[in-house]
């Protein structure tokens, strides 16, 4: 390595070393005694912060993070930038449509239809909240490429509220999320790729959960964020 790359690299650790935010309370991803990646097939602290990270810096109605994207706990004491860009490394952008109601009651269907399954494209939800009737077959429908095509028959998703609203199937909101979900069609999600995007790849994810702790949250992750909070609930009969 010659001297200029080892200044940059020197200069690079430097940055990421930097601490940004600390926290009271640890956010995992997985399960600390079975490992599974509760991240991706339940509640999870660390998902809302991030979904709550989306909206807020966004002012859309709703945030959606796919649980597949968030790859690294936060814990307890300082957060680094290097913290932060483990929890998202793949440089997703925040981006904003408007979507129907029924556009999102097709995203949260899917979201849930591999149930107990781990799922990628598991949603961890702002702005609303649902229950999973885990009894119920999803009705969803895929291609051959594996990409949502529709529902046909029943739904495991009931009772969604947009804040203290009902879900209306016929009114348009906005929804916040990576570029790779809404736009790219990640994980299959097919329904909000065509709609109209208010905001375009504005913000890094990176920044977006680093502006989100820091300036509204006060730099510090409170006990807010010790447990879930109740946006899933599960119904088993």
């Amino acid at each position: 390595m010659n001297e200029a790359c080892r200044k940059a690299m020197e200069k690079l650790d430097a940055a990421l070393a930097e601490v940004v935010a600390s926290s009271e309370v640890d956010l995992l991803i997985k399960d600390p005694a079975t490992d599974v990646r509760i991240v991706r097939n339940q509640e999870t602290a660390i998902g809302y912060l991030c979904a709550d990270a989306y909206r807020a810096i966004s002012g859309a109605d709703i945030a959606f993070v796919n649980g597949g994207g968030i790859r690294s706990d936060l814990k307890k004491g300082d957060i680094t930038r290097r913290d932060i860009l483990q929890v998202h490394p793949f440089g997703n952008m925040l981006s904003v449509c408007e979507a129907t109601g029924r556009e999102i009651l097709d995203a949260l269907e899917y979201s849930v239809h591999a149930w107990p399954a781990e799922f990628g494209g598991w949603l961890c939800p702002s702005g609303l909240r649902f229950e999973v009737h885990t009894y119920i077959d999803s009705g969803v429908k895929m291609d051959e490429a594996g990409m949502f095509a529709g529902i046909d028959g029943a739904c495991r998703v009931r009772n969604v509220y947009i804040g203290d609203e009902p879900l209306d199937l016929d009114k348009t909101y906005t929804v916040a999320g990576p570029n790779y979900m809404l736009q790219s069609m990640g994980d299959g999600y097919t329904m909000f790729a065509d709609n109209v995007f208010t905001q375009d790849s504005v913000m890094l994810d990176v920044q977006v959960l680093i502006t989100y702790i820091t300036e509204g949250l006060g730099g510090v992750i409170g006990h807010t964020y010790a447990e879930p909070q109740g946006r899933i609930v599960f119904v088993e009969r």
